[in-house]
This record gives C-alpha cells, structure tokens and sequence, in this order.
C-alpha cells in the first residue's frame, strides 16, 4: 500500500518591513457568477510610510474592487494584504472593523458632512464609533478637532455650518474628519471630482503638505491633473496593475 506524501509544513508569510503601509501579493478577488468575474488579477503593490500614490484607470477597471480591498470593505479570494505591519486575510469581521476605524482614514468625492452639524461637530462624528484610545477619549474631542481643522487650515472656520463653506472648505473639512483617528494611511476616492478648478488646487496644495508632514495618502482617481501631483502613478486595467511615471 502507497502511503500518501505528506505535504509539507506551510511557511507563515514574512512580514514587510516598518516603513510599509500597504503591501499586496499576489492578490485575487472573483465574485461568483456565471461565468466569474475576475475583478482584481494577481496585484502586487507596495505602499510606503510617507509616500503619495495614485491609482488611475477606465471605468470597469478594478478601481472600486480595489478600494473597497484596501479599505477593509470587501475581502481577496486569495492572496496576502498586509496594513501597517498587520496580515488582514485572517482577521473576522470586529477585527477588521477596529483595524480600519484605528489605521484607515477615508475620503470621498461627496463630502458626506451632516448640514445642520458645525464643521467641529462633523469632525469629531469620526469617533462616534470607534472605540476611544489612551488619552483620546470624549472629553478632548472638541480640542482634537479643532487641531484638526487648523491643520488643514480651517481653524478659522471651527463653529461654521457646512452650507456657509465652498466645496474646497467643505472636502477639508472632510479630510480633518478622516485626520482625526491619526490614520497611517489616508484613502481618497475621486476626492476633487465635485470641486472646480481651483477647489481642486487647494486641496491638491493640502495633500501636499499633509505629505510633507509624514501622512501616506494613496488616491484613486481618474483626473489627470490629480494623479500627476502623486510621486508615483500606477494604472489598473482589466483588474491587472501597472507602473507609470509620476
């Protein structure tokens, strides 16, 4: 009688470095249909503490996979996504939620600001349901936001309704609400695609400084303008990556 092989032990997956925030390999996600959709196809990213990346690409792309992947929204069929030093893929749910509530800051092309808040109150909801840290707990909310808003340059606005703000102020506000969790990695969907032209520099100019001050920002967008301010482009198309100068 043959005996079977015993196959051999699995390897745990090496961890990347500190100074990683993001890194993806070999990363799948098929949704069940007839026939499946192959929506992201074998990524390999790696993200560093401090950088400033864009993702572009069409419609039907992957972009919206891609961000719901790295936002803890939606899990990879197969693959390894490590955040800040963490391995994800086997975390439940409470875990992820905590994770993300605790390293992911979000923004998004609606503001999502509530109109009859002021702007301090708008950004002190980003704690409504996260579970309060040592020394960042209810009673330095207001302090902490309206640190926040003076980073992004709106002190002057602490106590102001959103409907008194321009689209450029309100997407700040916005970008001080996701800053107030001290994220290691700031998630932008499409951030400027309701804000004109010069609403668009402003906030592009903030990112700039945001990551002159150390913050990764990783941004999806299909704005030319906005991807070329990254220091590094990547385009996603039929769910595949690819490198392209910044």
């Amino acid at each position: 009688m043959r005996r079977k092989p015993v196959p051999a032990p699995e390897i745990p997956e090496e961890a990347p470095d500190p100074d990683t925030v993001i890194q993806l390999r070999s990363l799948n996600r098929v949704f069940d249909s007839e026939p499946p959709v192959h929506a992201l196809r074998d990524l390999d990213l790696t993200v560093r503490r401090g950088e400033h990346l864009s993702i572009v690409g069409p419609s039907g792309s992957g972009k919206s996979t891609l961000l719901n992947t790295l936002g803890l929204l939606d899990r990879p069929t197969s693959g390894s996504y490590w955040l800040d030093g963490v391995l994800t893929n086997t975390l439940g749910d409470l875990e992820r939620t905590a994770l993300r509530g605790s390293r992911i800051g979000f923004v998004f092309q609606s503001f999502h600001l509530l109109p009859y808040r002021t702007v301090d109150e708008n950004v002190m909801l980003a704690e409504t349901y996260r579970a309060p840290r040592p020394g960042r707990g209810r009673s330095t909310r207001g302090e902490r936001a309206r640190d926040a808003l003076a980073r992004v340059g709106l002190g002057h606005r602490f106590g102001f309704l959103p409907t008194r703000l321009s689209g450029g102020e309100r997407q700040r506000v916005a970008i001080a609400r996701a800053l107030m969790g001290e994220p290691a990695l700031l998630l932008c969907d499409e951030p400027t695609g309701n804000l004109d032209s010069e609403n668009t520099e402003s906030v592009l100019s903030l990112f700039d400084q945001l990551q002159a001050q150390g913050m990764t920002l990783l941004v999806i967008t299909h704005d030319d303008t906005v991807s070329k301010r990254a220091g590094r482009r990547v385009r996603i198309n039929d769910g595949r990556l690819g490198q392209e100068s910044a």
